[in-house]
């Protein structure tokens, strides 16, 4: 293990570490750095951390994809859209026809004699955006063409931010998320290249810290040369179960901390850019306790909360390890979303708080194919109609026919795992 005393540590992976303290309160927070050449730096040990869960800033923005010829599951979508009837209260407003996973975009200018269906991936000078968890609100014949269509989307927008300029005789393409197929192209996005401010992180207070030797000098000397941490939540045992990585250490103030022991409460002036919500707090506090001993604890949670759990079940290192049994068991009976579906399945296959590894990015045709499991094994999936029902809405195939269910046991299926449907 790394040895957590004070200045640096001998070189162990951090998360193999059991990290303590002389102290009564329990120790939940780590603050460290790396040096180039692997050596680890404690900046401090904290008791508790305020301003950790922070509500995000809406930054979901409207979009209109013009004049676009859109393919297989947009294509099927945007014709639900045109066909619908008028919505539940009689307004015959647009409504929220649902989620359309992932949009990928890529804008790029082609080189003169090119081919136009050639080297949008390799193009150095292609933008690449990506759409998230988009939904398609309204879309009309173009005025232009009216074999073509105005799309209207309300979508998270991620991409190259300093790029405020609009390209022209740019291609615009639309890909299927996360590396897969084309879902056809558009004339320009109305709406993409606007000005969009920087997220700014607010502060973090780390209550109770039991300072190290170059936060120490830091303190006594102040000066921001750069230092970037990271935060390491712990759990009871004083194992690692998150990672808040690239903070900046920016203290703008120190006070004697109220829990005494020579203890301080710091002020930085920026924390994690990516932060939990204060809704998956009790899913935190739940893995404090540490790794659940009994299957089936996720189900009590919302779907954002399950989601949460996905991500500390697939956090854990060494621990979880797929079982031997040549039969596994899949309780489905609370898969009613797809947090549910990646929390059971990581049970099945490696026990409660378990994760399968597994990239899903092949549901949407992800070049990676899917791993493969340590040895094959048969899934017998338990009140698999629950999941069917629940997920009949989803679909995140190029053509939009395939059920998700269907495509999960279509990947299944391909990386050597025998599923019974029950």
């Amino acid at each position: 293990m790394r040895h957590a005393s004070e200045g640096a540590a001998e070189a162990v992976l951090v998360e193999e570490a059991v990290w303590t303290w002389e102290r009564a309160l329990p120790l939940k927070y780590v603050l460290v750095s790396e040096e180039w050449d692997g050596e680890l730096i404690v900046w401090a040990r904290c008791a508790d951390a305020d301003g950790l869960f922070v509500e995000p800033t809406p930054r979901r923005e409207r979009l209109t994809l013009v004049e676009c010829a859109p393919t297989g599951r947009l294509r099927k979508a945007v014709e639900r859209v045109r066909h619908r009837s008028p919505a539940p209260d009689g307004s015959g407003g647009p409504g929220r026809p649902g989620d359309l996973g992932q949009l990928d975009l890529i804008v790029v200018r082609p080189e003169p004699g090119s081919d136009p269906e050639d080297g949008p991936f390799c193009s150095p000078d292609a933008h690449r955006w990506h759409l998230l968890d988009p939904v398609l609100l309204d879309c009309r014949p173009s005025a232009r063409d009216a074999s073509l269509v105005d799309v209207t989307v309300e979508a998270e927008v991620d991409g190259p931010v300093w790029h405020h300029t609009e390209p022209a005789d740019a291609r615009w393409r639309l890909f299927n998320g996360t590396g897969g197929a084309g879902l056809g192209n558009c004339r320009r996005i109305e709406g993409l290249y606007a000005h969009r401010p920087l997220p700014c992180a607010p502060p973090l207070r780390l209550i109770g810290c039991e300072p190290g030797e170059r936060l120490l000098d830091r303190l006594v000397r102040s000066r921001a040369d750069g230092d970037r941490v990271t935060l390491l939540a712990l759990d009871r045992s004083g194992r690692v179960m998150r990672h808040q990585e690239h903070m900046p250490l920016g203290v703008v103030a120190s006070r004697p901390s109220a829990l005494g022991g020579a203890l301080v409460d710091l002020w930085l002036g920026e924390g994690p850019a990516v932060r939990p919500v204060p809704a998956v707090r009790p899913v935190w506090d739940a893995w404090f306790e540490g790794p659940p001993a009994e299957r089936g604890a996720w189900a009590a949670f919302s779907p954002g909360g399950r989601a949460e759990w996905a991500a500390f079940a697939a956090a854990r290192q060494g621990v979880g390890e797929p079982l031997p049994d040549p039969v596994r068991h899949l309780d489905g009976r609370h898969i009613t979303d797809v947090p549910a579906l990646v929390c059971a399945l990581g049970e099945a296959v490696a026990g409660p708080g378990g994760h399968y590894q597994q990239c899903w990015g092949a549901l949407r045709g992800c070049v990676c194919g899917g791993e493969r499991p340590p040895a094959p094994f048969t899934l017998i999936w338990h009140d698999a109609e629950v999941a069917r029902r629940a997920l009949a809405p989803v679909s995140v195939d190029t053509a939009g026919e395939t059920p998700y269910v269907d495509d999960v046991l279509r990947l299944l299926e391909k990386v050597g795992i025998t599923v019974e449907l029950r």
